[in-house]
């Protein structure tokens, strides 16, 4: 199925309404999905921007991208102190009594807190990834204001 076309002030709209519901004082992964969304609607706000086109089905990074936060961050050079670790573990699952370790990477974190899944790396708590993702909401505060 082809991604939907979303304007970019959808997408600005998306990155500041998911932004302000995720800023609850009680975080669970509920808010922190709604920071990773919020994150990469306004990272993809950010590309339209520069490419001067008001459809995401205008930007080919968007559709290469998808939910891939560092993806969107090469696209828009933002740096390497932005970018999320490239891979990291969740908590283990057991399927017909063999524990089997699970590994992310930026573009599947989404799935990790949406189905209730936390992290379990020696260096990367849940709350370490909300506050480097924090970090990017700031950068992305910075480019949308600098218009």
């Amino acid at each position: 199925m082809a991604a939907i076309p979303f304007t970019d002030r959808e997408m600005q709209r998306a990155w500041r309404i998911n932004l302000q519901a995720s800023n609850q004082t009680s975080r669970t992964n509920a808010h922190r999905l709604l920071l990773f969304y919020a994150i990469e609607c306004g990272l993809k706000a950010i590309l339209m921007k520069r490419q001067s086109v008001n459809c995401s089905s205008d930007c080919r990074e968007i559709g290469e991208a998808q939910h891939n936060i560092n993806k969107l961050l090469d696209a828009l050079s933002a740096g390497k102190s932005l970018k999320l670790p490239s891979q990291f573990h969740i908590d283990p699952i057991n399927i017909k009594g063999l524990k089997q370790e699970r590994k992310i990477d930026p573009g599947t974190i989404n799935q990790m807190w949406r189905y209730g899944g936390t992290m379990v790396d020696k260096n990367l708590t849940d709350q370490d990834l909300e506050t480097h993702l924090t970090k990017i909401s700031d950068w992305i505060q910075k480019e949308l204001d600098h218009s």
